[in-house]
């Protein structure tokens, strides 16, 4: 596959296949994290949480490697708005009563990681694409 001249080589290829699978889990998880909250278990969701919290910085450090220019790129800009609303259900979680988990979860992460995926896989197609000239 070619980009501007480039070659994508295969296994940035599998890279971007794992990152977008890893992308689809973690979204799962935040839908059922959001479900089990909807049912009054929102504690017993914590261990999940952690395991979504980790695929997010595990995802953002193989795209700021995989990636050129990832750093002032807009996807980025979506990842620092995702993780800023995880960290305000991180703070529920440790006992913030100040934060409504469901509100946060409904209004700010789940809205903002849905548009991060969105654009997660527009740019890794873009990537991936051969560059019509």
């Amino acid at each position: 596959m070619f980009l501007g001249g480039d070659v994508v080589s295969d296994q940035k290829v599998i890279v971007y296949k794992h990152i977008l699978e890893l992308a689809d889990t973690t979204l799962e998880g935040l839908e059922h994290i959001q479900a089990r909250t909807m049912e009054g278990y929102f504690e017993d969701t914590a261990n999940l949480y952690t395991d979504v919290a980790d695929s997010m910085c595990h995802m953002q450090a193989a795209l700021a490697a995989a990636l050129p220019d990832y750093e002032e790129s807009d996807l980025n800009k979506e990842s620092d708005k995702v993780v800023e609303s995880m960290q305000l259900v991180l703070a529920a979680y440790e006992g913030d009563k100040e934060v409504r988990p469901m509100e946060v979860m409904q209004f700010a992460m789940l809205p903002a990681y849905r548009r991060w995926h969105n654009q997660l896989q527009e740019e890794l197609l873009e990537q991936c694409a051969p560059k019509m000239h």
